[in-house]
């Protein structure tokens, strides 16, 4: 009988080789189901930190960009801190009273206006030349160190965030913060009240950046696009167009939601606690991520709501120009709610 020729070990080892091979999933396919969960793990993972960390940047930011009364008493007298007085022009620096030791300067300095108290053909635009507007804030004390608090009358925190932003274009985005409440806060808590002093003169040196506005060409360009939540500071009124506040066309800036910055303050005039801005600026469109763009009819307004922002830790970015840029051009659409 002729027997079967007998296999090698290496013939053996093959074979039952191929056999596992043929018995057991790909591993190729295996690493790619373990790559795909640890993908998705990590994408989990990073979801989660985002979420965890969203808040306490928010509350970082706002923080550094609102001081409370009590922090004003204990700080005032260091060297560093500044306090300086914004008002709306020069009419209110008459009879002024404030924070002592603070100075005081007035939004016509800082911008060219033709502002009115009915606010008709009102317009609030940088000059060209900021070496100008430095020199202001020079005048009122700020340096390039200066931790700088500035300060509001009654019902006008526009008056502080308008200066709050024209320091960012000066470069000053870090230092400079708004008396929540302003001159009212104060008082409640006890604080008394002087005119405005003469103080020496700063050094603000020409780091300045035009980063934090956009203009009309932008806005046309990528208002309605996504990862950008354009926000209508004026009242409900001006934005749906029932009762125009300035003469000329009426309406809103397509892809614009509605966010009156008269909203942004409770009762007493103060920024309103940081879940509660959040809501307000869901409700006027804007998702995670967003960068926010706001406008009013001169920049004034819009300037609260971009500052309310970046109390949340938001990129924001302002449309000096506003509606009185916007409507004067009969090419550029608005939007009229039926």
């Amino acid at each position: 009988m002729t027997s079967s020729p007998s296999r090698s070990p290496f013939a053996r080892r093959t074979a039952g080789s191929a056999a596992r091979v043929a018995a057991q999933p790909d591993d190729s396919a295996r690493r790619r189901t373990l790559l795909l969960r640890l993908a998705a793990a990590t994408l989990a993972a990073t979801a989660l930190l985002v979420a965890l960390a969203s808040p306490a940047r928010a509350q970082d930011s706002r923080s550094e960009l609102l001081v409370e009364p009590s922090w004003l008493m204990e700080n005032v007298d260091r060297d560093d801190v500044v306090v300086v007085h914004v008002a709306r022009n020069a009419d209110a620096m008459d009879g002024l009273e404030t924070v002592p030791g603070a100075s005081a300067m007035h939004l016509n300095q800082i911008a060219f206006s033709s502002m009115e108290e009915d606010e008709t053909h009102a317009m609030l635009d940088l000059p060209e030349d900021l070496s100008s507007v430095a020199a202001v804030f020079e005048d009122a004390g700020v340096s390039d160190d200066s931790r700088v608090v500035l300060v509001y009358g009654e019902g006008r925190f526009p008056n502080a965030s308008r200066a709050a932003w024209t320091l960012q274009m000066l470069g000053r985005s870090e230092g400079v913060s708004i008396l929540n409440g302003g001159v009212n806060a104060w008082v409640a808590a006890g604080g008394s009240l002087a005119a405005p002093s003469t103080v020496e003169a700063g050094s603000m040196g020409s780091s300045w950046t035009l980063d934090r506005r956009v203009d009309g060409e932008w806005v046309l360009a990528h208002g309605e696009d996504d990862g950008v939540a354009l926000i209508d500071a004026r009242r409900t009124v001006s934005y749906d167009g029932t009762r125009p506040e300035l003469p000329g066309r009426v309406g809103h800036i397509p892809g614009a939601g509605s966010l009156p910055q008269t909203e942004l303050y409770d009762e007493e005039g103060r920024l309103k606690p940081a879940e509660e801005l959040r809501s307000l600026f869901e409700a006027a469109g804007f998702e995670d991520g967003d960068e926010v763009v706001a406008y009013c009819h001169i920049g004034y307004w819009a300037s609260a709501v971009v500052f309310a922002a970046r109390t949340l830790g938001l990129d924001a970015r302002l449309y000096d120009g506003s509606m009185t840029e916007w409507a004067a051009d009969e090419d550029l659409p608005l939007v009229v709610p039926r």
